[in-house]
């Protein structure tokens, strides 16, 4: 009897048919269900989805059962007073070909898995029909036991059971030879026979005695391992797709019983209509179908849930989400699982309907699964998710533009983290220490503030934490070279760190003359003039300030002399040179072989000065600064002179000479002075007439009166000087005047 539960349980439908409705079964898309109404001679073809009969084949005599080929494509009808079996095309749902003929009184009929051969038990001649599919004719017969009645293939296509209702065993049939290979004892009258979806057992109703024998296929031979009572003139077995429970059809008892194959006990008996002969499961295992030979229609069970929906389709992966599971048979659960997961608790609110809170479950998406007492059904879709990540804390809270910044996050729910980002920049990298702490290093940003944020499978956390990026102050590791000139102009090449935006580089605390930052550690500086001295190298930039531990120092330049114009100058007079170089700031003085002379700093390139009279020779003109003594050479030459020789005058009428003296003139032509106390030689010809000694103001006199008449032959005189250190040698002629 069936208890309240799984009465509520069953969606029941009852679809009228022909008359006397024997076999039945579902193609292999579970779209339809074929029955054989043995009274009306005809195959009524039920639509599954609405349970309506959608056409009726005729032309059939005293149909008994049906077998659809794996491919649905036809369904075999045996015809129990034609001896006979006839073929229905489903596309067109009418008969095609001729009948074929096979033994006496075909009754139950079964098709090897992979389409190739029908098996018919032939009530009535004690034989089995062999029909290859392919051709539709009978190509073997084999002798069985009396009155064979039910015939069912083994999962595999090895071999075929046959129930012999005459001689109450089951024939085994090897179908490689079509041979019987083994007879197995069972009670009485074996009607129909079902095997397992794995093939190990078959279930054989056995009519006479009301029992179900259960034989275990796997032993050599099969034998009966277990015989189940408790039955009303059982006829039909049919057994779910996952082995779970066996549905045995009770003629005499107008129901049907469910065992349970773990325990091989019935776990309930379901009313069905009058006299029900056959019955299917369909293949998702939720429906089946039970024909009534007695009421002429075709009961419908739901015989396990059906899972249609999960709402809301998602939630946390800590559990204690609270979900509506809906779908129908759902009375008596005893079971809600999430991917075998047991819910945390769940409610029955009526057969379509369970409330139910989730358990934890790694993230994913399952389904449903919801248990009565008939069976399980699994269906809807739920994910798994991990919860919203949470930010408590961030430290340290600020760090450098720069980045580098080892800083550790701390919330909830960060496992499986797939990104940090830090004021809107993702981190350099990071890692999930823990569900609670994540360690990160901050990338480069801009200075400024923004929130921290963490994305996980279970979404993102931005804020309420924020972060701060300050520009770091810069440092001062070295500077080089570590002095320059007063006069500036050096490059000076500082290194350290923080240097990028820098606003400005002192030396010595005076501004560079201009400055490049050429990257956060180096900066390239030319420096400005400056007095002898040190001091520090500054770097300013929006973090603070650098200063340098050691000190840069500003060194007068030593100067240097390339160059002196005119190179040369008189030994008698002074020369105004103008002397050319570097480094001539600041010049103290100029010498000439030590001896000070006056100068002008005309620019640090250069410098005039006088230069005094001096005997002829090359001097040294040394130029002295602060930063040292340069010198270059300068010639003095002997002064040009001049001489000049007074003409001898000879009075000749009255004849009579002129005073008979000769003179000379020594002058200096480079300072315009005569040149007093050099010795003048006065001569005519080769004849030498006397040496004199100039006076003050350079003139030397000669007596010469007796040596006029040679003067006059000789045409006059030459007067020499020869030069001395200081001054150059000169002639001069004296003409003789006659008056």
């Amino acid at each position: 009897m069936a208890s309240p539960s799984l009465a509520m349980l069953l969606a029941n439908a009852l679809v009228p048919v022909g008359t006397g409705p024997i076999g039945v079964a579902i193609t292999p898309n579970g779209a339809f269900a074929y029955v054989a109404n043995n009274g009306g001679n005809t195959v009524s073809v039920i639509d599954t989805a609405t349970n309506t009969v959608t056409a009726t084949v005729p032309g059939l005599n005293g149909p008994i059962d049906v077998a659809i080929t794996p491919n649905g494509s036809f369904v075999y009808v045996t015809n129990g007073s034609g001896n006979t079996v006839s073929v229905i095309d489903t596309a067109t749902n009418t008969i095609t070909g001729s009948p074929i003929t096979v033994g006496s009184n075909p009754f139950e009929i079964d098709i090897t898995p992979d389409g190739a051969f029908a098996y018919v038990a032939n009530h009535g001649s004690g034989t089995v029909s062999v029909i290859d599919t392919s051709t539709n004719l009978s190509v073997a017969t084999i002798t069985v036991g009396s009155l064979p009645n039910g015939v069912a293939v083994s999962p595999d296509g090895l071999t075929v059971y046959v129930s012999n209702s005459g001689s109450g065993t089951v024939s085994v049939i090897d179908t490689a030879t079509n041979l019987v290979t083994a007879t197995v004892a069972v009670g009485g009258t074996p009607i129909g026979v079902a095997f397992t979806p794995d093939g190990n057992f078959a279930y054989v109703a056995n009519n006479g005695s009301s029992t179900v024998s259960v034989i275990d296929t796997t032993t050599g031979p099969p034998s009966v391992v277990t015989t189940i009572p408790g039955f009303g003139t059982p006829a039909g077995v049919a057994v779910n797709p996952d082995g779970t429970r066996v549905f045995v059809v009770n003629f005499g008892t107008n129901n049907v019983s469910v065992i349970d194959t773990a325990t091989n006990t019935i776990l309930t008996t379901l009313p069905v209509g009058t006299q029900p002969s056959r019955d299917a499961v369909t293949p998702d295992g939720n429906f089946l179908y039970v024909t009534n030979n007695g009421s002429n229609n075709v009961s419908v069970l739901q015989i396990r849930p059906i899972v249609t929906n999960i709402t809301p389709a998602s939630g946390s992966t800590l559990g204690g989400d609270p979900i509506t599971i809906t779908g129908s048979g759902f009375t008596g659960a005893t079971a809600v699982t999430l991917n075998s997961t047991p819910v945390a608790s769940f409610i029955v609110v009526d057969d379509n309907t369970i409330t139910a809170t989730t358990p934890a479950h790694a993230a994913g998406t399952v389904q449903a699964s919801v248990t009565v007492p008939l069976g399980t059904g699994t269906g809807g879709s739920f994910t798994f998710v991990p919860p919203a990540p949470t930010i408590t804390s961030i430290s340290p809270a600020s760090g450098t533009t720069s980045g580098g910044t080892l800083v550790t996050i701390t919330g909830t729910n960060f496992t499986g983290a797939t990104a940090v980002s830090i004021a809107g920049t993702p981190v350099t990298s990071f890692m999930v220490v823990d569900d609670t702490h994540i360690s990160a290093i901050t990338a480069p940003h801009a200075p400024g503030t923004g929130p921290v944020s963490v994305t996980t499978p279970g979404g993102t956390a931005t804020g309420p934490v924020t972060y701060t990026y300050v520009t770091p102050a810069p440092t001062i590791s070295g500077f080089t070279p570590a002095s320059g000139s007063t006069t500036g102009g050096t490059q000076v090449t500082i290194t350290g760190t923080g240097f990028t935006g820098a606003t400005a580089v002192s030396i010595v605390g005076t501004p560079a003359a201009s400055f490049q930052v050429l990257n956060d550690t180096t900066i390239v500086a030319i420096t400005a003039p400056h007095a002898p001295g040190s001091g520090p190298i500054t770097v300013t930039t929006p973090g603070g300030t650098a200063v340098s531990g050691t000190n840069y120092t500003y060194v007068t330049q030593a100067p240097t002399v390339t160059g002196i114009f005119p190179t040369s100058g008189p030994a008698g007079a002074s020369t105004q040179v103008v002397l050319s170089g570097t480094g001539l700031t600041g010049a103290t003085s100029v010498t000439v072989n030590g001896s000070p002379v006056p100068f002008t700093v005309v620019s640090d390139n250069q410098i005039t000065a006088t230069l005094p009279p001096h005997a002829a020779g090359t001097v040294t003109v040394t130029v002295t600064t602060p930063g040292g003594s340069a010198s270059i050479p300068f010639t003095y030459t002997r002064d040009r002179t001049q001489l000049t020789a007074t003409p001898a005058i000879v009075q000749v009428f009255p004849p009579h000479p002129y005073a008979g003296v000769l003179t000379a003139t020594l002058t200096d032509l480079d300072t315009g002075q005569p040149i007093a106390g050099q010795p003048i030689t006065f001569s005519t010809g080769s004849t030498t007439l006397c040496t004199s000694v100039t006076n003050a103001q350079g003139v030397a006199t000669c007596p010469a009166i007796l040596a006029l008449p040679l003067i006059i032959l000789n045409g006059g005189y030459t007067a020499t000087y020869a030069g001395n250190s200081g001054h150059q040698p000169a002639t001069a002629h004296g003409a003789v005047i006659t008056i």
